[in-house]
């Protein structure tokens, strides 16, 4: 059974383990980042515009216009989506263009809208986004932690372990308050009860 799927977008580089993954796709110059980590990706999609190299001949591919409404990124969701994995994580997603970095932010509500799980990793920054559930995060020294909501408003989230209690609130996507919070516990757990809400851990 199909389920987990990892995307290799081609933001700046950061480390990453293929292993507890069932299928990876490389976005665009994410397949040169997926031979730095001696990663073979099953599929490979892009417009390449910004990998230039040499294409490998036993990989599905598929090559995409540059004039299109999708990103490579994008459209690679879309694609494991499509093909039945419920857990897509997306990583070397940010680092860059701003616009770039806002598309992946869509692009990680578009996966939760539509059923599934994911996370997206950067060289200073993890992006958990998901609805009607919770997660659990460890302790990181020297990040912050924060919360928005993606739709128009969030109900009953709930913030345990942190500096900044949330017990059953309601956050709207116009204003952020749930910016910087810190652990002070070994673990955050954090829950949303409807809605998408984004969690991000950056970098002080």
């Amino acid at each position: 059974m199909k389920k987990k799927c990892l995307v290799v977008s081609g933001g700046e580089y950061c480390d990453f383990d293929s292993t507890s993954y069932d299928f990876v796709i490389a976005c665009d110059k994410g397949y040169e980042y997926s031979k730095k980590v001696g990663v073979m990706p099953n599929f490979i999609i892009g417009d390449f515009d910004s990998y230039k190299g040499e294409l490998p001949s036993d990989i599905p591919i598929i090559k995409l216009n540059t004039d299109k409404d999708e990103t490579d990124t994008f459209y690679a969701v879309k694609y494991a989506l499509e093909n039945g994995f419920s857990e897509i994580d997306v990583v070397c997603a940010f680092g860059g263009r701003l616009d770039h970095c806002i598309a992946n932010i869509q692009t990680a509500s578009y996966v939760v809208e539509h059923g599934g799980k994911t996370t997206f990793y950067g060289k200073d920054e993890t992006l958990y986004c998901f609805s009607k559930s919770s997660i659990i995060i460890p302790k990181k020294e020297g990040y912050s932690l924060s919360v928005f909501a993606l739709t128009d408003s969030c109900f009953n989230v709930w913030e345990k372990g942190t500096k900044y209690l949330l017990e059953g609130a309601t956050l709207i996507n116009k204003f952020p308050i749930g910016i910087s919070n810190e652990w002070v516990e070994d673990f955050a757990e954090i829950s949303c009860g409807s809605g998408v809400l984004l969690v991000v851990v950056s970098k002080i």
